[in-house]
Order: structure tokens, then sequence, then C-alpha cells
């Protein structure tokens, strides 16, 4: 497994690292039918792909790194940035993603400070799920916060304990509710 950063021709991989990321179950439909996107979700995927394919949103391809697989597969990926512009990024996103959003942005917490780096998505390809690659994928995004001498947070959902164990044993610690996306989140941190 070899970790690089993506591509503007990875548009299509990060589109589905969001879609997990946002629980929709693209990835799956995508990997049952062969690598192909299902008729249900070309719209949504469009949607995503343009969002991805943009130098100035927060799911851009430049914010992505993508495990790859020996044979050549991507395995997973994480997006994660620094908070330097993420209100101005945050807005450019939600404005394209419309129709898929249903909550009001504008009550939304900022997930990310501007000396923060924020670890936002992350998926693992269904046939690569249970192998260590989430962890291995966080311990990268921990690494590049660290080489920037910034805190990594990230922002866990409170009824997903394992996930919660996961960053603790990575270091994380809770700093507080944190209100996106309509629900409550723990927003945790480690330096």
């Amino acid at each position: 497994m070899t970790l690089r950063k993506a591509t503007p021709n990875d548009a299509l991989q990060v589109a589905l690292i969001v879609a997990e990321a946002l629980g929709d179950p693209i990835m799956e439909r995508y990997v049952q039918s062969g690598c192909t996107i299902h008729p249900d979700d070309v719209k949504r995927m469009e949607l995503l792909m343009q969002v991805a394919s943009r130098k100035d949103t927060l799911y851009t391809w430049q914010h992505c790194t993508l495990a790859i697989a020996d044979n050549g597969e991507v395995a997973g990926g994480l997006i994660a940035y620094p908070g330097d512009d993420y209100l101005v990024r945050r807005d450019t996103t939600f404005d394209l993603v419309k129709p898929l959003i249903h909550f009001d942005v504008e009550r939304m917490d900022a997930e990310v400070q501007s000396n923060e780096y924020y670890l936002d998505s992350l998926a693992v390809w269904p046939s690569f799920r249970g192998l260590g690659l989430g962890r291995v994928l966080m311990l990268h995004g921990i690494e590049q916060g660290r080489s920037m001498g910034r805190t990594t947070v990230l922002a866990c959902a409170p009824d997903n304990t394992g996930a919660h164990r996961l960053y603790e044993s990575l270091g994380f610690k809770d700093a507080g509710p944190l209100y996106i996306f309509g629900e409550d989140y723990i927003r945790m941190e480690t330096r």
C-alpha cells in the first residue's frame, strides 16, 4: 500500500470519498456494479466531481491523499486541509452542493480555525476495510498537521463510539461541542 496526493484525474475517487463521508451509499453501489456509477447516482456524482475538480472548494483534489493498493487500485483516501481559508471555501463548496444538503450552513460552527489542520473526510473502499487502512490514513493526516506546526482537529459523531475509540488511540482528546451539518458533534484535537 502506498499513499499519494490526488491529481485532477482523481475527481471521481475524491467524489466517492465525500459521498461516503456524507453517509451516501454511492460507493457500495459503485463497487457492486463493477466500478460504474449507478444510474440513480449520476446527478449527485456529477455534482460532487465538479466540486472535487475545482481548486477553491473544501473537497478539492488538492486536499486529498489516496491509498493505492499494490495492484494499482484505489483502496481509500483522506481529505484534509489547513483552516486558513476555511470559511471562504465552505461557502463556495456548499453553494455548489446545495441540492445535496438539508441543513442550515449559516448555523454551522467553523470546523477548523486558521491555525489548525482539519481531517475532514476519510473513506476506505469496501474490499479493503478491516485492514487498518483508516488508521494509516489518519496517522498520515496527523503527521501532515504536525509538519505544518498545527494542531490537528476532526469532528466525531457522539454515537460513533468505535471512531471515538480509534481517535483517542491516535492521541485525540475531546475539545468541546461542535454543531455542524444540523447535528451536534464532538470536536477532537491532537498536537
